[in-house]
């Protein structure tokens, strides 16, 4: 699934992605090997229930084109 990076705390590592399905899913940063996603970023990722709802797996930015 795709979505957009809607808030993105460094610090704590953490942040959120407005799935393209309307849902948000918890990001955790530590997922991308570069440089910590920016909000307003398209992101790839794997959606998955967790214990505290829906969670962004598999996290990978998408190309400008």
């Amino acid at each position: 699934m795709n979505g957009l990076v809607k808030f993105y705390d460094e610090p704590t590592g953490w942040g959120l992605i407005a799935g393209d399905d309307g849902a948000l899913y918890m990001l955790r940063g530590g997922q991308l090997a570069d440089a910590a996603p920016r909000v307003g970023e398209r992101v790839a990722f794997e959606p998955q229930k967790g214990g505290g709802g829906l969670r962004a797996a598999a996290v990978r930015r998408l190309s400008d084109g």
